[in-house]
């Protein structure tokens, strides 16, 4: 059974900004200092330093003490720099403005006991600098007061000032607290031997230093001459930048202007459903800039999502990878986006593998963003879980639903759209499992919720009234499945108005579907083409949900025995497929599966095997060994050499099939149930009817447990069983399973239905078989009424029973 579902994943583009952001680099340290003997003791590196930007990105130094900010634009101030147990060397950074810079960002942090005993050391020595100078200049004052280049008031007012202590001890502060705050690191040569001589007191030597580096004067009128020049190249300069800049800003106007109305275009296309020109265009703006990681994406996303133009699409979204990580660096929202839409390439592929891969590098990157409770987060962990459910893992998909489920109850509440998401997928796992109530209860929590947020016609409504009448179907509900599908399709009407569009397609399919089941083949028919009428126009024949459609149409023409019409849509929906995905997909694979269905009923049973045998490694490469399509391949082959009489070969597909149907969907389950009338059906071919009756026994059980001891399926059980002990010759078991078919059938359709005629004939078959000809007489004559109410006197039914009566009163009259 091949049925679209709306099944909603979530995918992130987060729409950011690109224009001004960048990435500083730096890194955090001690701050080196001179030794002893003179020479360089460099600083060493710290970890776990936190930097915080004001007003924005904030960040935390690796193990080797480097860090990445994010800065907003090309000025940035820092907020806080911390780190246990130490202090910046110089607060005034706080205070500073930076300039983005490719250049490190060099924060230097010392201990408090070691800042504090730099600073006395410089201290110390800045004292006795300044004692020795004070003696120097007492000397002069007082040679200049003999020479009597000094009176007396001069000469004291001169010491007075000399020995002011308030300046003096200002000095003596300001220049300890900047000699301490030097990182020798970051010095030339030449810097660090002249703060060393002037820190030391060789101020004799420190001056004969800075002589060397030339005349001031000179120096300071070559620097005035060279500065009127700059200034006049400067002037010209900024002329002829000007007219760059013009020039740079119409093209880019222009470009922005071109790319406008791309977009306009393709927003005109898109609404017309002529993809393909939407699509031109949308390719046209990305060419105009392939920097632009936006323009990339959004071209990228129209080729996957309207034209399942998947290897395309992936060429774009690459680039915007590309650009992503050349822009931004490696952890930002846009490379994870980009990650995440390549991994929906890969999922829409079925290599999931890969898609698994690359949405786990979207979730690192926004949980070293965000953290671990974040929306974003709880998004990726989502998409992880689909992909998981996809691969049958259903307890690793579980597992990041719930985390999922997790993060946005916490974050957003309980009454929001991701977390009706998230119920709508945990829902899936269940209906995948087989376990319909679970299912069921969880859409209809999702159902709840978007009914309390939603507008009444709101897509998401419609898609939890489509799931829920998915589950109506799976358990043959199919009333209750119609009615909430049409209330689907009514949302979706209400939403989109006389637009055709793709999900109302959807909707009509699922209807055909319930048709389908109903054996309503021209309205199924009727409800197919108005899919198709809404789909081919806009995906130009080549898309899966056409595929998909295709399927169902030849599913109609296999059930009424239009084999060879059937055979032509299954090849046209692989011949799309193919189109799409290329030979390994396992949409393909169910394709190979349903010919292979085709060529069984036409009892060509070796090329059906063949194409058993086609689908079966890509189920396999697909979902691992313990999936259901795996299973379901198994089984087909099993049926497949049972025909070809090739027993011990279908023996052994079918107790795989049965296996792998325990281990994913329990012990009780009616696809567990399936396997062992069809292991029955191994041996009761070969007329082993004492184990075909072991396994018809084993499906009963499930079956009673499943619907009921009075269910219409129960007695098709009954029957069958009843069947298998009057082939085995024992007729009085026989009679007991007819007697208890006949009875369900009774109570559910009342006297006159086929399946009661049925029950009556059986139980004479059996009589009939043991000899005991009046009872057998009794029963088909009873089987002959009700088939001549039912069908009249001439028709092949009532025949046949006509026929057996006479064949009942020959034997009478030869006892």
């Amino acid at each position: 059974m091949n049925r679209l579902i709306l099944i909603i994943t979530i995918f992130i583009f987060t729409a950011t900004l690109s224009s001004a952001q960048s990435t500083q680099k730096g890194h955090v340290k001690t701050k080196g200092r001179i030794g002893q003997n003179g020479q360089l003791i460099p600083g060493t590196r710290l970890s776990g330093a936190s930097i915080i930007l004001l007003n924005g990105h904030s960040t935390v130094s690796d193990a080797n003490g480097n860090f990445s900010l994010t800065i907003p634009d090309k000025n940035f101030y820092l907020n806080k720099v911390q780190k246990q147990g130490y202090v910046l060397t110089d607060p005034e950074m706080l205070q500073k403005q930076y300039a983005y810079s490719t250049n490190p960002l060099v924060i230097s942090m010392e201990t408090p006991q070691q800042q504090l005993k730099d600073q006395l050391n410089a201290q110390r020595k800045i004292e006795n600098t300044l004692r020795q100078q004070l003696r120097i200049r007492e000397a002069e004052l007082d040679s200049l007061r003999a020479l009597n280049k000094l009176n007396e008031e001069e000469y004291y007012a001169a010491l007075q000032r000399l020995y002011d202590d308030d300046a003096n001890e200002n000095l003596v502060k300001q220049m300890s607290q900047r000699y301490a705050e030097l990182d020798y690191d970051l010095m030339d040569q030449f810097q660090q031997q002249l703060s060393v001589f002037i820190l030391n007191g060789e101020l004799t030597r420190a001056d004969s230093m800075l002589k060397t580096k030339g005349n001031l004067s000179s120096d300071i009128k070559e620097l005035h001459q060279i500065k009127q020049a700059n200034t006049q190249e400067q002037k010209e300069l900024e002329r002829r930048h000007a007219q760059l800049d013009s020039s740079i800003s119409y093209s880019q106007w222009l470009m922005e202007d071109i790319a406008m109305r791309c977009f306009g275009k393709a927003e005109i296309f898109k609404l017309k459903h002529q993809n393909d020109s939407a699509a031109y265009y949308l390719e046209l703006r990305a060419s105009l800039d392939t920097t632009n990681v936006e323009w990339q994406m959004e071209a990228g996303q129209l080729l996957d999502n309207y034209l399942a133009q998947y290897d395309k699409a992936m060429a774009y979204y690459q680039r915007a990878l590309r650009q992503s990580l050349a822009q931004y660096g490696k952890n930002h929202p846009k490379v994870s986006s980009s990650y995440n839409n390549i991994g929906s390439i890969y999922m829409a592929k079925g290599d999931y593998s890969k898609a698994l891969e690359y949405y786990k590098l979207s979730l690192n990157i926004f949980k070293n963003i965000y953290g671990e409770q974040n929306s974003q987060t709880a998004g990726e962990y989502n998409n992880i879980g689909y992909i998981y459910n996809a691969m049958g893992n259903h307890a690793k998909a579980m597992e990041n639903y719930q985390k999922a489920l997790d993060i946005w109850v916490k974050e957003l509440g309980e009454n929001n759209s991701y977390v009706a998401t998230c119920y709508n997928n945990i829902a899936d796992v269940y209906k995948r499992q087989g376990h319909l109530d679970e299912a069921l209860n969880y859409f209809q929590k999702a159902l709840n919720i978007r009914k309390n947020i939603s507008e009444e016609g709101n897509p998401e409504l419609a898609s939890s009234y489509n799931n829920i009448a998915n589950v109506y179907a799976d358990q043959w509900k199919l009333a209750q499945a119609l009615e909430y599908y049409q209330t689907c399709v009514d949302v979706l009407k209400s939403f989109y108005g006389e637009t055709p569009h793709p999900n109302i397609a959807i909707a009509y399919n699922n209807i055909g579907l319930i048709y389908k089941y109903q054996k309503d083949y021209p309205k199924a028919m009727e409800f197919f083409q108005q899919a198709l009428d809404i789909l081919q126009p806009i995906f130009d024949e080549k898309h899966p949900a056409i595929a998909t459609i295709y399927v169902n149409v030849g599913g109609i023409l296999e059930q009424t025995g239009d084999y060879a019409h059937a055979m032509e849509f299954y090849q046209e929906a692989l011949n799309i497929n193919k189109s799409i995905y290329g030979e390994n997909h396992s949409d393909l694979a169910a394709c190979y599966n349903n010919i292979g269905y085709i060529q069984y009923l036409q009892k060509d049973y070796a090329q059906a095997l063949e194409y058993y045998q086609k689908a079966l490694p890509t189920f396999l490469a697909t979902y691992g060994e313990n999936h259901p399509m795996v299973a379901t391949c198994y089984n087909n082959m099993g049926l497949a050499y049972t025909k070809q009489k090739e027993y011990a070969q279908a023996l052994t597909c079918q107790e795989k099939a049965l296996e792998i149907r325990k281990a994913v969907f329990g012990k009780d389950h009616s696809a567990v149930a399936q396997s062992y009338r069809n292991i029955c059906f191994v041996y009761s071919t070969q007329k082993d009817y004492a184990n075909a009756i072991k396994y018809y026994q084993k499906n009963l059980v499930i079956e009673e447990a499943l619907y009921g001891k009075n269910h219409p399926e129960v007695a098709v059980s009954y029957n069958v069983i009843g069947n298998l002990y009057n082939n085995y010759g024992k007729t009085t078991k026989a009679i007991q399973y007819y007697q208890k078919a006949l009875t369900i059938w009774k109570a559910t359709y009342g006297e006159n239905h086929q399946y009661v005629a049925t029950g009556y004939s059986n139980i004479g078959l059996a009589y009939l078989t043991d000899k005991d000809y009046a009872k057998a007489l009794e029963y088909y004559q009873i089987a002959l009424e009700i088939r001549k109410k039912i069908y009249g006197e001439d028709h092949a039914e009532t025949k046949k029973i006509l026929n057996k009566i006479e064949e009942i009163n020959q034997k009478m009259q030869n006892q």
